[in-house]
């Protein structure tokens, strides 16, 4: 949570690594997720600065792709992913890093936020650290008040020891699916190991909760003498409500705090006008932005996301963090992670992340001072009315993410997307249409369990489907992972990344290996279009520069310094340069040729005496 006392520090902070260490693995999990923010994530995580709006450029992206395939998995709840605003083909190697939990929402949903990254040193790969971060963010460009928890692994035995860490690393490892992770090993390397954890605060426990999983509400001490609670969305009914047993936390002097969103309140005390009895204070903040929630009109376009780089100071749209503190004098108790004060989230249906902590009088201090800027509660004499159209369109979506897988059968140039069934949305009067990533929507046919769609690439195939729900004049649209049969392979990412890349950037990229340098000043932003806009799929102004090619002495100083350096880029102009000469010659593009065919001749003369 974001406080004027508070230490902040941007996401893409937390994963970057630091100086003189690179990522070897990272789990990441999230509830839902934006792929614009997933190549943020991404870019930080090879080690992008990316503060000031500066969002990482095109050779950027292309290297943290190749650097981390397959050392790098993003697990989110399916259904929840979001469509990007701009066709953005670059996108589809994101089906390299992402993979979704399949649960019946009506009833459970994957939910927990955690970051479990590894990083080595350059220079020594044996020699390791660990940095855990847990709280409320998802990888979603929404602005909201979050909350989180930052620990860094301490070979020397001078930290805290948490118990929980070593079991969420080997249940995370299983789940992420990393060839070369492997659980045991994940589970005895966190055991063995001390955490630096923030000043004034002891961690006690860390534990993921969910089926088969741990569960259980916390219970406070005894003599509680303030008590905190901030979460968004509470029980829909007040009956088993867990505010009603909040509100028995400590004694009769105890003052408590309810801190939540408006229209969760007010639906609350509508099922029971005495349920905030036993609190103090009930304050609203405003109702969070959340990305792939809801349904938008469908006769307007989706607004453009607006892309705020991480180290920029905007006001947070509204109430995200989930966090119960039980305080006095002498101690304070806070429990910090995903889960909401709701049943579901603490029972074991939901699968949530939550760390028991004992905090400082300075951090208490805080988050009661943040509590005192929330506004009282004032209960509407109007019910709350829901939107018969909406209600409709996430019924239907909350059947589809639990019981309706997709596959893709790809052939030469079309794709048969095979369900698991014929959509499962429960008689629900909903249109329900399937598209590419990038691709036009198309119809799915009543009843049916399998769909055709033409005019896909082999080369330019992906996992990754568009699905959308429509209902009067309400839709919504998801990412759904649909595996292909035969799977995207290196050559479909190669293709993929031929088509991003046009000679300039190439060359680029090729001075950038061989100078061991994250990118070149010239480079464009990996989103750019070539003048001066982001976010759109054409490619920089085809203005070849023959200073752009590497010179003799840059390619032999980089054999003297680094013969490694030297091989990865001799590796990928032999994976990439006849592609792109191909491109160019087919556009027409003859200025292009000759630069690339002068590159080559370059390029072999010297390689072939260096290899």
């Amino acid at each position: 949570m974001k406080h004027e006392s508070w230490p902040t520090f941007s996401f893409t902070d937390l994963l970057r690594p630091p100086d003189g260490w690179q990522v070897e693995h990272a789990i990441l999990t999230t509830y839902s997720a934006d792929l614009v923010v997933v190549v943020t994530a991404l870019l930080a995580l090879t080690g992008c600065e990316l503060d000031y709006r500066r969002t990482g450029s095109r050779v950027e992206l292309v290297k943290a792709i190749e650097a981390l395939r397959g050392r790098v998995r993003i697990i989110a709840q399916a259904n929840r992913i979001s469509v990007p605003q701009k066709n953005r083909p670059i996108l589809k190697l994101l089906d390299n890093f992402l993979a979704v939990v399949e649960t019946d929402e009506k009833k459970s949903s994957w939910h927990p936020k955690i970051a479990l990254v590894r990083y080595h040193r350059t220079d020594d790969k044996t020699d390791r650290q660990w940095r855990v971060w847990l709280g409320s963010r998802n990888l979603t460009h929404a602005m909201n008040w979050d909350a989180g928890l930052t620990l860094t692994s301490r070979a020397d035995n001078r930290g805290q020891s948490v118990a929980g860490l070593a079991d969420l690393g080997a249940e995370l490892t299983t789940r992420a699916k990393l060839t070369a992770l492997i659980s045991t090993d994940v589970r005895k390397e966190l055991a063995a190991l001390t955490w630096e954890c923030p000043p004034g605060c002891e961690v006690q426990d860390i534990s993921l909760l969910g089926p088969n999983l741990a569960a259980g509400f916390p219970s406070p001490p005894a003599d509680a003498e303030r008590v905190l609670v901030v979460s968004p969305f509470l029980d829909p009914t007040a009956d088993s409500s867990i505010v009603r047993e909040i509100a028995q936390w400590g004694g009769s002097q105890t003052q408590r705090t309810l801190i939540s969103t408006a229209s969760d309140l007010q639906r609350l005390w509508e099922t029971d006008s005495n349920v905030f009895n036993g609190f103090a204070k009930v304050c609203t903040l405003p109702y969070p932005e959340l990305s792939v929630e809801g349904t938008e009109l469908l006769a307007e376009e989706t607004p453009d996301t607006v892309e705020t780089a991480e180290g920029e100071k905007l006001p947070p749209a509204g109430l995200h963090a989930k966090l119960f503190l039980a305080s006095n004098r002498t101690r304070r108790q806070l429990w910090i992670g995903s889960a909401n004060a709701t049943r579901r989230g603490w029972d074991g249906r939901n699968f949530e992340i939550v760390a028991t902590t004992l905090i400082g009088r300075d951090a208490a201090d805080a988050l009661l001072e943040f509590a005192s800027t929330g506004e009282a509660f004032k209960p509407s004499s109007s019910p709350s009315v829901l939107d018969e159209n909406e209600k409709t369109i996430e019924d239907a979506r909350k059947l589809l993410s639990g019981a309706w897988s997709l596959r893709q059968e790809v052939l030469d140039d079309e794709s048969w997307i095979v369900a698991s069934s014929p959509p499962p949305v429960g008689g629900l009067t909903v249109r329900l249409e399937v598209a590419v990533l990038g691709g036009t929507w198309n119809v799915w046919p009543d009843g049916a369990s399998r769909m055709r769609l033409s005019g896909q690439r082999r080369t330019n195939r992906s996992n990754l489907l568009q699905v959308r729900l429509s209902s009067g004049d309400r839709m919504c649209e998801w990412i759904q992972i649909a595996p292909c049969d035969p799977p995207p392979d290196e050559a479909r990412d190669r293709a993929l990344i031929a088509q991003y890349l046009d000679p300039r950037t190439f060359l680029l990229w090729v001075r950038s290996l061989l100078a061991d340098e994250a990118t070149h000043p010239n480079d464009a932003d990996w989103d750019d279009d070539g003048n001066g806009n982001s976010g759109t799929d054409g490619h920089a102004e085809n203005r070849p520069e023959s200073d752009l090619m590497p010179t003799v002495e840059e390619i032999l100083r980089a054999w003297a310094r680094d013969k490694d350096s030297f091989r990865n880029a001799d590796e990928k102009v032999g994976a990439y340069l006849v592609d792109l000469e191909q491109r160019a010659a087919e556009n027409n593009q003859s200025a292009n040729v000759e630069l690339l065919q002068t590159f080559r001749k370059t390029w072999n003369t010297l390689a072939s005496e260096l290899r």
